[in-house]
């Protein structure tokens, strides 16, 4: 299953690069989201190849990746919490949901370079 779940990594970072080349100054709540289901993918690769069952919960699944490596789960969180303020968090305005999100962006494409290398460290992902 690891494979799987990298190849929808990979699929999810495909689609992230893509809206951002075609709107790079839209969908923030969006492309925010994305980031987060893009290191989630890589981390439930990481959880198998340690022989940790995937749960239903997201914040189960994180609880048990900073059990392998405390960092990857740290990040993998900021990247969920962004996700979810950017869906769920009250509404000010547009303007300053959009502006929000972009910073949450912004941090996202900081986390998911570091997100990957160290999920590479539990590689290689089995076919």
């Amino acid at each position: 299953m690891s494979k799987a779940y990298e190849n929808k990594s990979i699929h999810n970072k495909t689609f992230l690069d893509s809206i951002q080349n075609d709107y790079p100054n839209e969908y923030f709540d969006w492309k925010v989201t994305i980031q987060f289901y893009v290191a989630l993918h890589r981390c439930y690769c990481v959880l198998e190849t340690q022989n940790i069952d995937i749960e239903p919960n997201h914040i189960k699944n994180i609880s048990n990746l900073k059990t392998v490596n405390n960092d990857l789960g740290r990040k993998l969180f900021i990247l969920y919490r962004n996700s979810r303020q950017s869906r769920y968090d009250g509404f000010m305005t547009q303007d300053a949901m959009d502006r929000i999100n972009k910073i949450k962006f912004e941090e996202g494409n900081r986390l998911l370079p570091s997100i990957d290398t160290l999920s590479l460290n539990y590689y290689p992902v089995p076919a």
